[in-house]
């Protein structure tokens, strides 16, 4: 994170006319200058825009609420300031909490107007739905060409709208310069066409099963202008593979992994300018499994169909206490609540294509299932 320290004078220039950079690391309160408030119709006054003082650095989020009579929205709005002709690009580094689209819009907002709070005065510039938004995790960059707007003083608006939908968390926001696609990323790990790659069974995510996680490394390119995010793909095979999400760093662990498996995985590099070119895609095969490990009992739990597009059934002559749906980064991706149990019904329609575990708890059981999502 970017430590800034502003004088009285700086900060002055900041609110006026100076181009934007907010870190929200100088408190846990919402920036001096900054306005956070809800939309015309009065909806959604339990959640509001929030500094949070997080282990390692702070962001900036609003988290989901059930309303009645249409959408609850949230305001967040800049200080005024001038769009200069070179740093013409508003970026700032974005996440959702869940894969599953539960309906909420993110949008980014221009006023030229003299108020900042006037709702009418805002115009839309972007708009993007909850499968446009990397889920949980690293936060990934998101950029907003404003160049319509170089010379002219405006406020800048980032507003959620939901009905007990998702929370949205945004960090680093700044004007920066525009640039052209980066050079391909280079130097994987595990490098390209490895055997035996170890997979590590520790439990890192504390959930009672072993992760089975593999680390994944690239190099940025010495070439070119540089990269400000990665997509990172994975597949059983070169035309398969599916995007697992969007990093801010150049390396990731991967859980979930089998044994004595063949994987093919690609870091697509990208920044303002575009995505990298020729991205290559790398493979590797894991190791044997080390270890003898007794057969769960089929009849204790089954699911079907695997692959699928919508619904996963599931059947058990126990009764399952816990179920939850977790990404290859470990990362949880939906609630499940007490009627999927009942049901025995699991929509993961709203998933993004790709690969999911699904991890059983029965008694002092615990068992991960593998989904595919078409």
């Amino acid at each position: 994170m970017k430590k800034i320290t502003l004088l009285l004078l700086l900060a002055f220039y900041q609110f006026g006319y100076a181009q934007l950079s907010e870190d929200f690391e100088a408190s846990t309160a919402i920036p001096a200058g900054w306005a956070s408030f809800i939309g015309t119709n009065g909806l959604g006054t339990t959640q509001n825009w929030q500094i949070n003082d997080g282990a390692t650095n702070n962001v900036a989020f609003v988290t989901w609420e059930a309303v009645l009579g249409g959408n609850a929205e949230d305001w967040l709005v800049t200080p005024q300031f001038t769009v200069d002709a070179t740093n013409f690009i508003l970026s700032f580094d974005q996440s959702d909490s869940f894969a599953t689209d539960y309906g909420s819009t993110y949008t980014v907002r221009v006023s030229t107007g003299a108020s900042q709070t006037t709702h009418a005065d805002f115009t839309i510039v972007d708009t993007q739905t909850e499968t446009d938004v990397w889920s949980g995790g690293p936060l990934a960059q998101h950029t907003v060409d404003l160049s319509a707007y170089v010379g002219q003083p405006i406020y800048v608006a980032f507003v959620l709208e939901q009905n007990d939908g998702d929370r949205w968390i945004i960090d680093n926001v700044e004007m920066i310069a525009d640039a052209t696609a980066p050079d391909p990323a280079t130097t994987p790990t595990p490098a390209d066409m490895a055997t035996g790659v170890v997979i590590d069974p520790a439990d890192d995510n504390m959930d009672g099963n072993p992760d089975n996680s593999v680390t994944f490394a690239w190099e940025a390119a010495t070439t070119g202008d540089p990269a400000t995010a990665y997509d990172v793909y994975l597949g059983d095979s070169p035309t398969t593979l599916a995007l697992l999400g969007t990093l801010g760093n150049t390396t990731v662990d991967i859980t979930g992994m089998e044994y004595d498996t063949e994987y093919f995985w690609q870091i697509v590099a990208k920044n303002v300018g575009g995505d990298a070119m020729n991205s290559p895609i790398w493979s590797f095969t894991t190791e044997a499994d080390p270890l003898s490990v007794e057969e769960v009992n089929s009849n204790d739990f089954k699911y079907y169909p695997n692959p699928t597009k919508g619904i996963v059934q599931f059947e058990s002559t126990l009764q399952i206490d816990k179920l939850e749906v977790i990404n290859l980064f470990g990362q949880r991706v939906m609630r499940v609540d007490d009627n999927v149990l009942t049901t025995k019904q699991l929509d993961v329609s709203s998933l993004k294509a790709g690969t999911y575990i699904m991890i059983v708890t029965i008694g002092d059981s615990v068992s991960s299932y593998k989904i595919v999502k078409e």
